[in-house]
């Protein structure tokens, strides 16, 4: 499934809607007078915009491209909330039972997380041994990202765990590790400065760690601990992004090529999908090109990529955190193009298919 992004403006449009629902039930509760009789249907009223409009909203505006129902519920509970803050008190009476109602729901939602959790790790477990029984060319952490994955194609919070398990793995468990040396795997970053570069942001996330921390500790302490844990992360995430880098080549084999950008973006062009694979022409490429798979790593200075592989049929980019979308070109831009030109050649996935 391809990845749905919710432009500004639907967003815009549903948080202008919901604070005018909010304003105006505030207003009816604390500016108007209601006359006792009027009272209880009013509230039922207010509940009903709290516990089902604004959801029904959120859904329409904000979670429908996306196909996700569970958030629906944690607005409609978190409406309850704001619901019960605003509606003076002893005019809910009687009906704390929604409240109870969506917790029950969100907890459910929980617990099927849970056991989403506990399925993924069982399976992560079985992956392992397979592709360690088998010693493919890709890295043995790069394929069993890709088949957990594909296991867990259309659930998008198990997409997370994976993504967070990567992180975590290349940040503080692959320090022993080599990358991979043949005839078939091709670095893309030694001629780059992208390993230097995510130094620098490490460099840059410590010291306003140390400084935001030390100005913003005194006004408000949770805040500024919250900070620094965000910060801790990016750092993590900056230090797994250097080694899955370091780990992960580009590889060729005789049915597909797998290129693999970091922990941010991946693509597999197998054989049959491939039209041709050539040196970009000068002028050809552009960065902002949205139909393309761009293999060129972070650099000081602008780099153009060397090769490009067209495909018959757009592939799918894999993204962190489950997202894709699809490409019909992919841009290389390697450490050593001619080498890689002749290791396609060699296997047959660069002559031009008719």
């Amino acid at each position: 499934m391809n990845a749905v992004r919710v432009s500004p403006t639907k967003w815009n449009w549903f948080l202008a809607l919901a604070g005018v629902i909010i304003l105006s039930n505030f207003a009816a509760h604390h500016l108007l007078p209601l006359p006792p009789n009027e009272m209880q249907m009013v509230t039922i009223g207010s509940l009903l915009d709290f516990v089902l409009v604004i959801p029904l909203l959120a859904y329409l505006f904000v979670f429908r491209q996306k196909r996700q129902m569970a958030p629906v519920i944690g607005v409609a509970l978190l409406g309850y909330f704001v619901g019960k803050a605003i509606i003076p008190d002893g005019r809910l009476a009687g009906m704390e039972w929604i409240g109870w109602v969506l917790f029950a729901g969100e907890a459910a939602l929980f617990a099927a997380e849970i056991w989403i959790i506990f399925r993924l790790i069982k399976t992560v477990h079985t992956i392992r041994r397979k592709v360690q029984a088998t010693r493919g060319a890709v890295t043995s952490t790069l394929a069993v990202w890709q088949q957990a994955e594909t296991a867990f194609s259309e659930n998008r919070f198990a997409k997370i765990i994976i993504s967070e398990w990567m992180i975590w793995k290349f940040a503080l468990a692959s320090w022993k590790q080599k990358p991979p040396e043949s005839d078939r795997h091709f670095k893309a970053h030694r001629q780059t400065s992208v390993l230097a570069f995510n130094v620098m942001l490490i460099h840059a996330v410590v010291l306003e760690t140390v400084g935001v921390h030390w100005l913003i500790h005194s006004m408000n302490p949770v805040i500024a601990w919250v900070m620094v844990v965000l910060n801790i992360y990016t750092v993590l995430f900056f230090i797994g992004e250097i080694q899955a880098i370091r780990l992960n080549p580009i590889v060729v084999e005789a049915d597909k090529i797998t290129v693999p950008i970091g922990l941010v973006k991946r693509i597999t062009a197998t054989k049959e999908n491939i039209f041709s694979i050539r040196r970009t022409e000068e002028g050809e490429y552009n960065e902002k090109d949205q139909d393309a798979f761009h293999g060129v790593y972070t650099d000081m200075e602008k780099g153009e990529p060397q090769v490009v592989i067209e495909l018959r049929q757009p592939a799918t980019v894999h993204y962190i955190y489950g997202f894709t979308k699809k490409a019909k070109r992919i841009y290389l831009r390697l450490d050593q193009p001619e080498e890689f030109l002749a290791a396609v050649e060699e296997e047959g996935l660069s002559r031009m298919a008719t």
